[in-house]
């Protein structure tokens, strides 16, 4: 399966999960009533059947159960942040001198950087010694990975990258929704149980009350605490079936991912190994977080133990994972004695600049999405060593990220850059003008094909921003896009990496959108997009409607139809992107297809079209690793 086959199997699988819940909460409530028929109507013998009471017992329960699902919903809205804080993680400083840090935050960088997605803000649990990882949010918008101390103290760079890979995995083929949405659901169903423990408490205080007299209040607290003790048990088989279904929901993915990671890297053994260390660790997997159960799918490896392992572990089994990977494993593990050494990253060769064209087959370019390779990654390690240092030092921290992207929106036309300069001393603090005016003259050397990583890089530490700094900052950037009344490809993509990425994490978008079942109903946004496109792709105005027509083919498969715009702005590639983003997974596949089209009509890009077409299809959902062409690469 590609991609696309996978975002609609993760889909079709969060419908599944729906048909499972309802069942699970009419079987709660079936109980409930047959609890409550058992305890309070005693007189009468064999099935009692009270519709009124059956209604209302069922209405009920739906409530509880759904302010449940609901509570943990609104709490886990701002997504894989608060799943990881909640785990007891911390954010991992970007910019730390500490060896085992700089190599997570590289190991990272590099997996994000190679798969086309942005960088997720990485969070250490130091009080974790187990190996383990997650990776938590609903969109690569507002994910982040999370890896325990145990990882950093046990796993060389091997391992850890064979680690890292999978949850990347995860995050691409789309698991993290349906991860968090469990989450929520066993909440849900728990409540039952609370409402059980609550109930046995307060019965439990009124019958001490009455303990030393018959009254008809101590025979009520005695019923009380019965039917306090029955929802505890009805909520915790409840509880036992939905994890019985987050483990047949889980299990498969595991394997899944841990293929995508050797397809990622082309390494089984760093994979395989980091699983074996597991093995051999006293620790283990194990998770001891308060909140472990609750978020066990989420996991790298099993962090919780469970009495019917084989039915509810969340993942196959350790030693059948890593035959998988390493057919020659005998089963048996080392015993792992100390932490692993820690070396500095060495350094690569320089990359070409110039934004030069590339042959490049679109075909190949479309496949590659959501599928990034080991070349992928050996990409994504030469661009990070060729970011100069103080670069990416400034990426790094909230304060100086902002005059990094300043900075990369100079213009090359002296009057207009300084311009922008002259706004930025009298809009911004010194400090921040200042920092802009040391590292613009680093960036101004960069090579071309080192711009939209920068920004991705940047984007992550960016997310640290208040609410006031990044209006502030979103203003200042806007500002610098518009100051030659001309918006060139570097500038249009790079308003559309914020905007994704950015804009959302800043906003109180719903996340939860509904689905677009026909190319038909959105051929107005098609015909917008496709002619921002190749308006930006293609320089001479007569072939602009000829290029047009191949991509709308693509789409439609006939060209009669096609309404070519012939003046595209910003604000309407935008707002057909917004509509765009719903449309099913199989259908994104076509219009990334024309998009493709467009823009390599003539079987050649240049480093900026890359970019614009990564950025364009990020905007989708469909993030495209670095397009390598034969002898060089963008």
């Amino acid at each position: 399966m590609d991609f696309f086959d996978l975002q609609d199997a993760a889909r079709r699988r969060t419908n599944i999960l729906v048909v499972y819940y309802v069942l699970a909460v009419f079987a709660i409530a079936i109980s409930v009533y047959l609890v409550l028929v058992a305890i309070f109507n005693r007189q009468s013998f064999g099935f009692y059947w009270d519709l009124r009471l059956f209604i209302t017992v069922v209405l009920s329960t739906l409530a509880v159960v759904g302010v449940g699902t609901l509570i943990r919903g609104l709490q886990l809205k701002q997504g894989g942040q608060v799943v990881a804080e909640m785990l007891g993680g911390s954010l991992v400083d970007s910019s730390s001198k500490d060896i085992s840090m700089k190599r997570l935050v590289n190991v990272v960088e590099e997996m994000a950087l190679a798969s086309g997605t942005p960088v997720p803000p990485v969070y250490i649990l130091e009080d974790e010694a187990g190996i383990n990882a997650f990776a938590a949010g609903f969109s690569t918008g507002d994910a982040v990975i999370g890896v325990t101390r145990g990882c950093l103290d046990n796993l060389n760079r091997e391992q850890l990258q064979g680690v890292i890979a999978h949850e990347f995995s995860h995050i691409i083929n789309g698991d993290m929704r349906l991860n968090i949405r469990l989450m929520s659901v066993l909440a849900g169903i728990l409540s039952i149980a609370t409402i059980g423990y609550i109930l046995l408490r307060t019965a439990a205080f009124s019958s001490h009350r009455y303990r030393r007299r018959e009254s008809r209040g101590g025979r009520e607290a005695l019923l009380f605490i019965m039917l306090g003790i029955a929802l505890i048990v009805v909520g915790y088989v409840g509880v036992f079936f939905a994890k019985v279904i987050k483990s047949a929901v889980s299990r498969q993915r595991e394997y899944l991912a841990d293929a995508s990671a050797v397809q990622f890297t082309r390494n089984p053994q760093g994979l395989a190994g980091a699983l074996k260390v597991i093995g051999g660790l006293t620790s283990g997997s194990k998770m001891v977080s308060e909140h472990a159960e609750e978020a066990s799918h989420l996991f790298f490896a099993s962090g919780v133990k469970s009495l019917f392992s084989n039915i509810m572990s969340t993942h196959p089994n350790l030693t059948n994972r890593i035959k998988v990977l390493d057919p020659h494993f005998n089963g048996q593990f080392d015993e792992v004695q100390s932490t692993v050494k820690m070396v500095e990253e060495g350094a690569s060769s320089s990359l070409v600049s110039g934004d030069v064209k590339l042959a490049i087959d679109s075909e190949i370019v479309v496949r590659s999405v959501g599928s990034p390779s080991s070349d992928h990654v050996h990409y994504a390690s030469n661009i990070l060593q060729n970011i100069p240092e103080d670069v990416i030092r400034a990426a790094h921290e909230p304060f100086s990220a902002r005059s990094v992207i300043y900075c990369l929106l100079l213009d090359k036309n002296e009057v207009v850059r300084q311009r922008q300069l002259d706004y930025l001393k009298r809009h911004c603090d010194r400090g921040t003008y200042s920092e802009t005016l040391n590292v613009a003259k680093t960036v101004e050397l960069l090579a071309t094909e080192l711009r939209l990583p920068i920004v991705e890089i940047a984007i992550s530490t960016l997310r640290q921003l208040s609410q006031d700094q990044y209006s502030a900052f979103r203003e200042h950037i806007n500002y610098m896009i518009e100051a030659d009344s001309h918006i060139n490809l570097f500038e249009y993509t790079l308003h559309h990496v914020v905007r994704r990425h950015l804009d959302y994490a800043f906003s109180d978008k719903n996340a939860n959108v509904k689905s677009i079942r026909s190319l038909v109903t959105v051929r107005a946004e098609c015909n917008v997009l496709l002619s921002a496109l190749v308006q930006a792709g293609h320089s001479t105005e007569s072939e602009r409607p000829i290029v047009f027509q191949a991509g709308i083919e693509n789409l439609f498969g006939d060209a009669d139809s096609a309404q070519y715009v012939p003046e595209v702005s910003l604000a309407a590639v935008d707002e057909a992107l917004d509509v765009l983003v719903a449309v099913l997974p199989k259908m994104k596949r076509s219009i990334v297809k024309a998009c493709v089209a467009c823009i390599v009509y003539d079987q050649y890009i240049t480093v900026s079209e890359a970019e614009l077409l990564r950025a364009v299809a990020d905007s989708l959902g469909c993030p495209i690793p670095p397009i390598i062409a034969t002898g060089s690469s963008l």
